[in-house]
C-alpha cells in the first residue's frame, strides 16, 4: 500500500471508533471533574441512605473499572481489582485524592487508546462479568466500558445537583462554568 493514499475503509471506521471512544473518554472526565470541583470532602463521601453509593465509592470504582477493562483487560497485565473494597470504603479519602485517582486512570486509558490500531479492535479479550469470565472484541471492551463510564457521571451529576440545589453551577459548551 502506498503511504501516502487513504488507509482502507476498515481502517478508516477503525481510527474514527478510536477518536471517538478518546472524545467520550475525554468528555466523562471533564463532566466529572466539573461536578466533584463544586464539592468538598464531606459532600464527596455523602449518602443520601446506608445502602446507595456516594460520589467518593463511585470515584474508587470508576478507576478500579477503567483499570480492569483497559490495563488488565487490553493491556493483559494482571488484574489485581477488589472490587466490593470500592463500594465498602468509608474513609473519608480527601476529594482530591479521590479526583487524582480517577484522573490518573483516565490519563493511562488515553494512553492505551492512542496506541491502539484498527486492527486491534477485532481481536478478543477476557472481559469479566459478575457472573464469569467471557471473551469479547477490543471494540466491544472500549464501548461497553465508556457506556459505564458515563452512566456513572450521569449519576454523579445527578448526586451533585441533589446536594448543591440551586448553587450547582452548570457547564457551557465551552468547558467555562456560568
Amino acid at each position: 500500500m502506498n503511504p501516502d493514499s487513504p488507509p482502507a475503509d476498515g481502517n478508516r471506521l477503525g481510527a474514527t471508533f478510536l477518536e471517538e471512544a478518546r472524545n467520550q473518554l475525554a468528555a466523562s472526565r471533564k463532566l466529572i471533574a466539573h461536578c466533584v470541583s463544586q464539592l468538598d470532602d464531606a459532600q464527596a463521601w455523602h449518602r443520601e441512605r446506608d445502602d446507595l453509593n456516594s460520589i467518593g465509592n463511585l470515584l474508587l470504582h470508576l478507576a478500579g473499572n477503567l483499570t480492569q477493562r483497559f490495563v488488565s483487560g487490553i493491556g493483559g497485565a494482571p488484574d489485581t481489582r477488589d472490587r466490593p473494597r470500592e463500594f465498602l470504603e468509608r474513609t473519608a479519602i480527601p476529594r482530591d485524592e479521590l479526583l487524582a485517582r480517577f484522573e490518573a486512570a483516565v490519563g493511562t486509558v488515553d494512553d492505551i487508546l492512542s496506541s491502539l490500531d484498527s486492527a486491534t479492535l477485532g481481536e478478543l479479550r477476557p472481559y469479566a462479568t459478575l457472573v464469569g469470565t467471557v471473551d469479547i472484541s477490543v471494540m466491544a471492551v472500549i464501548f461497553r466500558t465508556l457506556m459505564h463510564l458515563n452512566g456513572h457521571a450521569q449519576e454523579i451529576v445527578f448526586m451533585t445537583r441533589t446536594q448543591l440545589g440551586d448553587g450547582y453551577r452548570f457547564q457551557n459548551p465551552s468547558g467555562v462554568p456560568r
